[in-house]
């Protein structure tokens, strides 16, 4: 099952911990950081003293950037379009 799949069954306000993310995206924790650090992952909070995600905020991030890369590909076309005669 997909990662998607996963966080859409969690439902919105289910609570995800660092280390479940990890294995949920079959990653070590120290990956899941460096993917925060990328932008790849949103900012956790800190929740008893324990980053962590609802699913919801997960997915907003996730529908954030594929619509920032669209419109990036738009963008480049349009450009292509402009400079060839």
């Amino acid at each position: 099952m997909g990662i998607v799949s996963e966080l859409g069954r969690l439902g919105p306000g289910s609570i995800i911990t660092e280390t479940a993310l990890a294995k949920l995206l079959g990653r070590h924790p120290i990956s899941i950081k460096r993917a925060v650090g990328r932008g790849e992952l949103p900012q956790p909070i800190r929740l008893m003293g324990k980053p962590v995600w609802t699913a919801e905020a997960i997915l907003k991030h996730l529908e954030k950037r594929l619509a920032d890369a669209a419109k990036e590909v738009e963008g480049r076309e349009e450009k292509m379009k402009r400079l060839m005669p």
